[in-house]
């Protein structure tokens, strides 16, 4: 602005609180002032500046910010979720229309523990299916690339144990008829549907580990970002990430395990049948805790965490020799291809968690805290605009020199 005999006039804000470009977009300006020689002169109102997002971008945006669900935003993530979608949908109604109609046919026979195999297998396998659809979901939505991988390597798991189903329902179906032409008969009347089970399962897996290939490029540039290129961070993350996916994997073979011991025993009022029963609910505690603790960088607690992982791991271990022992295989035996298979790898998987728990402690102490504490926030660190700086009800001083 120009004025007589006071030269190029500028102006300039003097600040009062700090405040965002977006704050400043959707400021009022109100009455202000120009100090011209020694007098201040009121200008008229200015027009707020033109708003960068429309009303119905801004509350688009904020719907969205505000919604729990997860959507698949990319074309891989979609494509894992819709093949997990058709595997679950295809085998678990076989598996529920086979489970329905063995009831049925056998609910009238007194071998109980026959249908009760049967049953556990089915039952098994369909909650194995429904628990991997919802991992794949809580993996797509964490983007955690191991956790997929191990979905891959799970879903391998399940076209192994629906081959080795077949042989088992065969041989239990053979078992409850009253003859061996009558058993054969059965047999062909379910023979088909279980085959087509590991078939889609193998052709699904390979697919899952073609798009998962493609994720792990995805979701390595996502860490990546938003770790601001710390390589060292970024290690420390796939470790925590690594260690998370595996309790989840923790959970379903120790449930799966623990279920098979409590349906191979008859005595309800048993003792061993209490603690095995108790010991289902404890283990979802100490699986929940491991993982909080970590996140707190708690290490004494998780210390004893790990302890109670050992002690999970050697109730396995004796339940593997229950089973192969002549003394008490008697219940046991009914489960021994299933039971060893499970708790083997429940085993397995334990021994690594505890493994990768210890390098996890390691890492405290180093900046992961924060980042995963705040990893689903959004704008956690706001820089102040260093050009802008005004009071949020709009009101600035312009001064003339």
């Amino acid at each position: 602005m120009r004025h007589e005999g006071d030269g190029v006039a500028k102006a300039m804000a003097a600040p009062f609180h700090t405040v965002s470009d977006k704050a400043r977009s959707s400021v009022a300006y109100s009455k202000s002032a120009l100090h011209i020689n020694g007098q201040y002169v009121e200008l008229d109102d200015f027009n707020a500046p033109a708003d960068p997002i429309p009303p119905q971008g801004r509350s688009a945006a904020s719907k969205s910010s505000r919604s729990k669900f997860y959507f698949p935003n990319t074309l891989w993530s979609r494509l894992f979720a819709i093949i997990g979608l058709l595997e679950t949908f295809f085998t678990v109604g076989i598996e529920s229309w086979v489970f329905i109609s063995v009831s049925r046919r056998f609910n009238e026979y007194d071998n109980n523990d026959g249908t009760l195999r049967l049953r556990s297998f089915l039952g098994l396998y369909i909650f194995a299916l429904v628990y991997e659809l919802a991992l794949s979901y809580d993996a797509l939505k964490r983007k955690n690339t191991f956790q997929l991988v191990g979905l891959c390597l799970c879903n391998f798991g399940l076209f192994v144990y629906g081959v080795v189903q077949m042989k088992e329902i065969r041989e239990t179906i053979s078992g409850l008829s009253i003859s061996e032409a009558s058993g054969n008969l059965l047999w062909k009347h379910y023979q088909i549907e279980l085959i087509l089970i590991p078939v889609f399962i193998g052709v699904c897996t390979i697919a899952m580990i073609f798009v998962t290939w493609r994720l792990r490029a995805e979701n390595s540039w996502n860490i990546y970002q938003s770790m601001s290129a710390d390589l060292q961070m970024n290690r420390r993350y796939f470790t925590y990430q690594v260690y998370i996916a595996l309790l989840k994997f923790d959970f379903f073979f120790i449930f799966g395990t623990q279920l098979q011991v409590l349906l191979a025993m008859n005595d309800f009022k048993d003792h061993d049948f209490i603690l095995q029963s108790a010991m289902i609910p404890v283990s979802i505690v100490i699986l929940i805790l491991g993982a909080r603790f970590c996140r707190l960088e708690k290490k004494k607690s998780l210390s004893v965490i790990m302890i109670f992982m050992l002690v999970i791991a050697g109730t396995f271990v004796l339940v593997i020799l229950q089973t192969y022992s002549s003394s008490k295989s008697n219940n046991l035996a009914h489960f021994k291809v299933s039971l060893t298979l499970f708790s083997g790898l429940a085993i397995l998987l334990l021994g690594i968690t505890i493994v990768n728990m210890v390098i996890c402690m390691v890492n405290f102490g180093k900046g992961l805290k924060e980042y995963i504490n705040h990893s689903d926030k959004k704008n956690l660190k706001q820089t102040p605009d260093p050009e802008y700086q005004g009071n949020v009800t709009g009101k600035q001083r312009f001064v003339l020199t």
